[in-house]
C-alpha cells in the first residue's frame, strides 16, 4: 500500500474549457474570448478528455508564485500534465498573456510535452488546436488573445529575442546553467500576476547545479509522488490502480541508480560509478554539422541478442572526440546492418573502423564494404583513457563529448525490457563490483552487463589517442 497523499492545497478538477473559463473574471474575457457553445455530446466527449484533479504536489505546483519553481520527484507523477493545467489555466486566466513551453530540443517536444497538451490538456475540439500539426507547431493561440509558443533550445535565436510571463521547462535536466538564465532573462511581459518559470524532472546526480541551485533557496522545489497522480493511485486509498500497478511494477524491474532515481525518486549518485566524472550537463552537447575536413572513424562491438554499437567518431580540432552517430540495435545480423552502416557513411570520409576480434564478424563487415582492424581490447587502461578525456581540461573543457540524439533509432525491445538504448543511457549502470570480489583483479574490472556503448567508446578512445603517424585505412 502506498502512502496516502499529503494535504491537498489546492485541489483543483478542470472539466472542460468552458470549466477553466468559469474561473475568469467576466470583466477580461472580451467577446471573442468567451468559450464557444457546445452540444451536449461535444461536452460530453470534452469532459471525458479533460478531467484534472491536482493533489499534493502537484497542487502546490498550481498554487505556487515564486519566480523559479521545480516539480521534481520520480517517473510517472503527473508532472507533465500538472505544469500544462497551470499554463493553459494561466493563459486563459490573463488576456494578451505570453506562456512558453521549451525543451533542450525542439524535436523531442513533438511527442512529449506537445502530445500531453494536445490529447489531455485541450478538449478535442478546442479552438486553440487550429493551425500545423504538432511537429510542425510554433504558437498556439487563444481566443482571449494569449499565445503559447514552443520551442527548443537548440533553436534560440526565435525565441531569445522576446517577452513571456510564464515559461514552461520540460525535463530541466538537460539544460544547462547558463540556458536557464537566459530563460530567466525573458520573464518581462508583465501581463500574469507573476513572472515565473517552472520546469519538471526526474532527478539526476546530486552535485547537479539544478539541485544545488534549489539546495541555495534560488529555486523552489517541490518534490513530486506516485501518490499525487490519481491515474496511478487511487487519492482515498491509497492503492495503485489497474495501471499504477503494472507501471510501478515497470520501474520496480530497473536496477541500479536508474530505480532510485525513476522509482524512489532521489538525486543519486551510483556506488561504484565507473565513469564519476561524466556529467550530461557537460558532456552531452546539441548535435552540429560535423565540418568536412574534420577525422572522421568507426567503432564497433558486435552483438545479437545483446546490442550491436557501430559509432561514428569525429576528432576537432584540439583532438576532442565527438560521438555524432550510433547504431544500437538488438536481433539484427551483421550481414543485414552492413549495408546500413554504408549509407549512413555515405559522403563521409572515414579513415578506418576499429572493431571486437570476433574474425567470422569482421570478414562480414569486409565482404559487404566495411573493412575493419581489431581494436585495443585492454580494459584497464581503456577505462583510463576514458577518464582522462572526460575529466575537465585547463581549458575548462573536456575531450570527448556525446551529441545530443546520436542514436539513429531506438531499438523498442530494449524499450520494452527498461534496458540502455545507447551509449548515454549505459553512463549510469556501468558499475564497478561491490567491495570484497573473488580476486583483486576481478573486483578492478567493471561489472561485464549493459555496456556495450562503453566498449565500443573504449575502443575509440584508445584509437584515437595511437599516434597521428599509424597508418591509416581509408574507406
Amino acid at each position: 500500500m502506498i502512502e496516502p497523499p499529503r494535504q491537498r492545497l489546492a485541489e483543483t478538477l478542470m472539466t472542460t474549457d468552458a470549466a477553466a473559463s468559469a474561473a475568469t473574471p467576466p470583466s477580461s474575457l472580451s467577446s471573442s474570448s468567451r468559450p464557444l457553445s457546445r452540444s451536449p455530446e461535444a461536452s460530453a466527449r470534452s469532459t471525458a478528455r479533460r478531467r484534472f484533479l491536482a493533489v499534493g504536489s502537484n497542487a502546490e505546483l498550481m498554487a505556487a508564485r515564486e519566480t523559479e519553481v521545480l516539480l521534481c520527484g520520480p517517473a510517472g507523477t503527473g508532472k507533465t500534465r500538472t505544469c500544462l493545467e497551470r499554463v493553459h489555466r494561466d493563459l486563459r486566466l490573463y488576456p494578451k498573456s505570453r506562456a512558453m513551453v521549451v525543451r533542450k530540443t525542439r524535436v523531442s517536444l513533438s511527442e512529449s510535452a506537445l502530445k500531453t497538451y494536445e490529447t489531455q490538456v485541450l478538449s478535442p475540439n478546442s479552438p486553440i488546436r487550429e493551425g500545423p500539426t504538432r511537429k510542425f507547431r510554433s504558437i498556439y493561440h487563444y481566443p482571449n488573445g494569449s499565445e503559447l509558443v514552443v520551442g527548443g533550445l537548440d533553436r534560440p535565436s526565435k525565441l531569445f529575442s522576446t517577452e513571456y510571463d510564464l515559461i514552461y521547462v520540460q525535463e530541466a535536466i538537460e539544460l544547462g546553467l547558463d540556458d536557464w538564465q537566459s530563460l530567466l532573462r525573458m520573464l518581462r511581459n508583465f501581463r500574469m500576476r507573476t513572472q515565473q518559470i517552472i520546469a519538471d524532472t526526474n532527478p539526476s546526480h546530486p552535485k547537479h547545479w539544478l539541485k544545488r541551485r534549489c539546495d541555495a533557496g534560488d529555486c523552489r522545489m517541490i518534490a513530486a509522488s506516485h501518490a499525487d497522480n490519481p491515474a496511478y493511485v487511487d487519492p482515498e486509498t491509497g492503492r495503485p490502480t489497474p495501471k499504477g500497478r503494472a507501471y510501478l511494477g515497470k520501474l520496480r524491474q530497473m536496477r541500479g541508480v536508474i530505480r532510485l532515481r525513476l522509482l524512489n525518486g532521489l538525486w543519486a549518485a551510483a556506488d561504484g560509478l565507473v565513469y564519476e566524472s561524466f556529467d550530461p550537463s557537460v558532456h552531452l552537447i546539441d548535435p552540429f554539422p560535423v565540418p568536412e575536413h574534420w577525422r572522421r572513424f568507426r567503432s564497433i562491438d558486435f552483438g545479437y541478442v545483446n546490442p550491436f554499437v557501430c559509432q561514428w567518431w569525429a576528432i576537432g580540432p584540439d583532438g576532442e572526440l565527438h560521438l555524432y552517430r550510433e547504431l544500437y540495435v538488438t536481433k539484427r545480423t551483421v550481414r543485414s546492418l552492413a549495408p546500413e552502416i554504408v549509407a549512413l557513411s555515405e559522403g563521409e570520409r572515414i579513415e578506418t573502423t576499429v572493431a571486437d576480434h570476433d574474425r567470422g564478424d569482421r570478414e562480414t563487415l569486409a565482404e559487404l564494404g566495411v573493412p575493419t582492424v581489431p581494436a585495443i581490447k585492454d580494459i584497464e587502461t581503456g577505462l583510463k583513457a576514458v577518464q582522462d578525456r572526460l575529466a575537465i581540461q585547463g581549458n575548462g573543457k573536456p575531450r570527448l563529448y556525446l551529441h545530443r540524439g546520436a542514436s539513429v533509432r531506438t531499438d523498442p525491445e530494449l524499450l520494452a525490457a527498461n534496458k540502455p538504448a545507447s551509449t548515454e543511457e549505459e553512463f549510469p549502470l556501468y558499475l564497478k563490483p561491490p567491495a570484497g570480489g573473488s580476486s583483486k583483479s576481478a573486483s578492478e574490472l567493471p561489472i561485464d552487463a549493459d555496456n556495450h556503448g562503453m566498449d565500443a567508446m573504449r575502443y575509440g578512445v584508445r584509437y584515437a589517442d595511437l599516434p597521428h603517424h599509424r597508418s591509416l585505412v581509408w574507406l
